[in-house]
């Protein structure tokens, strides 16, 4: 008789976890369907945006932070699942006949997503409001983008001074190891826009932290802006263009240049893309990064949204070519400076690989008045070589009564 009860809790307990799975699984597949779809009420959409101005070939360079760029959106849309459809075809037939890919990258990544969803999809600290912002974005880097993409290895801004560097995550889990390390993330020319990237995730996706502030009430900035801190944002749009050129050059062989940059607020994600073959550029509708924040437990769009961006290499399917019309103007404003941008960005140790190059020398005319006054002075100079000559015009130098 004693032995029944544990029987009997074993069933009532796999009838609540079959309740609960049955749960995540309509959440996933309204999750999915929100890539796929144009109902206003529910779809994440990618709009393409037109730069008016911009300081991409500024007389002198310019980092990220001082980056300069005024868009406009255009009318027309997209769905964000449309520059992912190799990704889109993976989830939707596995979520129908639970069939996996056949290329063995793809079988990758859908498990590394399918052990995320099956596992904790959450941040397991008190008060988020503790936290700032690029402690925050490590967090989410550790906890779900490092999860999702097919390595777990991310490089972080080493000039990120915020706690001890070392393998302790800041969730305070002593458990909880981070799996990033902290080096050099320039990137770009010292001669265009260029700057140390937040977090770069398997060398391929690129993290932004919203710049945060403390506010006369105590909260910060990040907390107290709206959505539009991220939308348009100039840094992000610089570090996606950039970026996009960078991959381009040390990829060329690729199929696709779309390239992703992920901006992090408080509590949404943006996602912006650069085409740099095509001069597109693409904005992300706001994505919840959880869906309850005082659980901190990750939003179902979020994770699927990252795992998409983050194995972008694998996924990507590219724009389509009915929005390549959209050109963004890049090219156009920066056409004085293009070449650099296509040929001569780098990776890491920005300044001091270019701090020989692209010195601009000027050539200085000078009034006939002014060469006279250099030729009386010089002349002074050679005469007070002499010891006599010095002493004779250091005692004319002496203010005299008039």
């Amino acid at each position: 008789m004693a032995a029944s009860t544990p029987k009997k809790s074993c069933v009532q307990s796999h009838v609540r976890e079959k309740g609960k799975d049955d749960n995540n699984i309509r959440h996933w597949i309204s999750a999915v369907m929100s890539l796929c779809t144009n109902n206003t009420l529910c779809y994440i959409i990618l709009t393409p945006l037109k730069i008016t101005n911009c300081n991409a070939s500024a007389h002198v360079g310019s980092t990220f932070s001082g980056a300069f760029c005024e868009t406009e959106f255009f009318e027309d849309g997209l769905v964000f699942g449309d520059v992912f459809r190799n990704g889109m075809d993976i989830l939707v037939n596995y979520i129908k006949d639970k069939s996996y890919p056949d290329n063995k990258e793809q079988i990758l990544v859908l498990n590394k997503l399918l052990k995320f969803m099956n596992g904790d999809r959450k941040i397991s600290v008190h008060g988020l409001q503790k936290f700032s912002g690029k402690e925050l974005t490590k967090l989410v880097a550790n906890h779900l983008f490092g999860k999702l993409a097919t390595s777990s290895y991310y490089l972080v801004d080493k000039k990120i001074s915020i706690g001890p560097k070392c393998d302790q995550c800041f969730c305070g889990d002593n458990l909880c190891k981070i799996t990033g390390h902290y080096g050099d993330t320039s990137v770009g020319n010292s001669e265009v826009w260029h700057g140390d990237l937040d977090i770069v995730i398997s060398n391929l996706a690129v993290v932004h932290v919203e710049d945060e502030t403390e506010s006369a009430d105590g909260k910060s900035l990040v907390e107290v802006k709206l959505k539009s801190a991220l939308s348009r944002n100039p840094k992000i749009i610089a570090q996606t263009i950039v970026f996009s050129f960078l991959q381009k050059k040390a990829h060329p062989e690729r199929d696709t240049f779309l390239t992703p940059c992920i901006g992090i607020g408080s509590s949404e994600l943006v996602v912006m893309f650069y085409d740099c073959e095509h001069d597109v550029l693409l904005e992300s509708s706001s994505i919840p990064l959880f869906s309850d924040p005082s659980s901190l437990e990750f939003s179902y769009t979020a994770i699927l949204v990252s795992w998409l961006v983050v194995n972008y290499k694998f996924l990507c399917s590219g724009l389509p070519d009915h929005m390549t019309v959209y050109k963004s103007d890049f090219c156009v404003h920066a056409s004085k400076k293009l070449k650099i941008y296509e040929e001569n960005l780098v990776f890491g140790n920005v300044d001091s690989y270019q701090s020989i190059q692209g010195k601009h020398c000027p050539r200085i005319k000078c009034n006939p008045i002014m060469h006279e006054h250099e030729r009386a002075l010089q002349e002074l100079l050679w005469s007070m070589d002499t010891p006599s000559g010095s002493s004779n015009r250091a005692s004319d130098l002496n203010p005299k009564p008039p």
